[in-house]
């Protein structure tokens, strides 16, 4: 489950170009009628499928999910995984948010999970990372990680001489989503969605210089979190 629809652009792209995963319409019974009208998008791979969902706002997040748990009870659904991105924003323990969150269903708290009967579910907190660049806020956003890797690609050094006057002429730090304006210059990307320019930045990048990638998803904590949730 994500938070909202530029989350499900990057999730999307990192579960098909590296774990090759791809769409496939999977028929799931009552999913969308549990009172949110939720939309989903199916992929699988052999013998597994994920259902990614959009929230559509991270305030709704909470209550999509408890009304997920409650219609997987009720149609005695097997869930063997539920994983959660959300941005971090001020609240840095993610797990304690979602034990909150789903109180009413007793979860059991272990490592950096939680469990609801057999049902695991994996929180993970987007932009828990450190941008040494003096110009940008350290919002923690999905941004923020996109913000990172832009500077390992060096995408950020070439345009530091811009990013410097722009922070003058605002008169503030530069928020991530700034620095993603910045980039849709510098990438000359013409789409008319931040989305577009999400899946454009992290597929040309795999495309010229995986390793980077790499790099990324490893000190991001991704790497782990979707080699769990994929597996």
């Amino acid at each position: 489950m994500v938070e909202g629809q530029t989350d499900r652009a990057v999730f999307e792209t990192l579960i098909e170009k590296i774990y090759g995963f791809r769409k496939e319409k999977v028929e799931i019974e009552g999913l969308g009628k549990t009172g949110f009208n939720l939309t989903y998008v199916t992929f699988r791979k052999d013998n597994t499928v994920i259902v990614l969902i959009n929230a559509q706002d991270k305030y709704r997040m909470k209550d999509v999910l408890r009304n997920v748990l409650s219609w997987a009870n009720f149609h005695k659904v097997k869930l063997h995984r539920i994983s959660l991105l959300r941005d971090i924003d001020t609240n840095l323990d993610i797990i304690g948010w979602a034990k909150s969150s789903l109180r009413q269903f007793s979860p059991t708290v272990k490592g950096t999970s939680l469990w609801i009967n057999d049902t695991e579910i994996i929180p993970f907190g987007l932009g828990n990372v450190d941008i040494e660049n003096p110009v940008i806020e350290k919002k923690r956003e999905l941004e923020l990680l996109l913000t990172l890797l832009a500077e390992k690609e060096s995408t950020l050094s070439r345009f530091q001489r811009s990013l410097n006057q722009l922070k003058e002429d605002t008169g503030r730090r530069l928020k991530p989503k700034d620095i993603m304006h910045v980039l849709a210059i510098a990438k000359e990307y013409d789409g008319n969605s931040m989305s577009g320019l999400y899946r454009k930045l992290i597929e040309d990048i795999l495309r010229r210089n995986p390793e980077v990638i790499e790099e990324f998803l490893k000190e991001t904590g991704l790497r782990e979190f979707l080699d769990k949730i994929t597996g």
